[in-house]
């Protein structure tokens, strides 16, 4: 199919709603939709690049991991910015999508994926919350197959190593401040 105006319509289409929820996943709602239509925006300057059929879908997570680092960084300054002009700097509350009523195992997972490198989280998400195969997570993350085996096998090891070194007793809350940020 030419890469035409109902190209573009049918694969928005086709994929926003993963898109999307890969992006809320993984930042506020606001700027899931602005990582969103952003990907969508790249998608469609680089129609040409695109590959085509089940490799679409992958590439555009693949263009959204970029976005979101981008607003990542782009939020970062800022809020440095903000803090010298102000001298105190105030991290605004989850929103209400972010808040999720959390049992106990999902406290420890959550707490043991946040003590993961950014790295092992992302590819660990990548399989687990949107379900990509190995040669799909090895599209969006621009490496080959056997490198994604590679760093999915070590992020599952380190993972578990994680999770079992958070005390039974902590269950209820796992240490605080200890996280290194990101994660689900």
């Amino acid at each position: 199919m030419p890469r035409t105006d109902a190209w573009f319509d049918q694969l928005y289409r086709q994929h926003y709603r993963q898109v999307f929820a890969y992006c809320l996943r993984r930042s506020g709602h606001a700027d899931a939709d602005d990582a969103a239509a952003e990907v969508f925006a790249v998608a469609w300057r680089r129609r040409d690049d695109m590959p085509r059929g089940d490799r679409a879908l992958p590439w555009l997570y693949g263009v959204a991991r970029n976005v979101l680092r981008h607003q990542w960084r782009s939020t970062s300054r800022f809020r440095r910015l903000t803090s010298r002009v102000v001298g105190i700097r105030q991290t605004p509350p989850p929103g209400p999508e972010q808040v999720v009523v959390e049992a106990e195992e999902y406290v420890r997972v959550k707490w043991a994926v946040g003590q993961l490198s950014s790295a092992d989280q992302e590819v660990l998400l990548l399989a687990a919350w949107e379900g990509l195969s190995h040669a799909e997570i090895a599209t969006a993350l621009d490496c080959s197959t056997d490198a994604v085996d590679k760093r999915l096998q070590r992020a599952k090891q380190r993972l578990r190593s994680q999770f079992e070194s958070l005390p039974q007793a902590q269950t209820h809350r796992p240490p605080a401040n200890t996280a290194k940020g990101g994660g689900l």
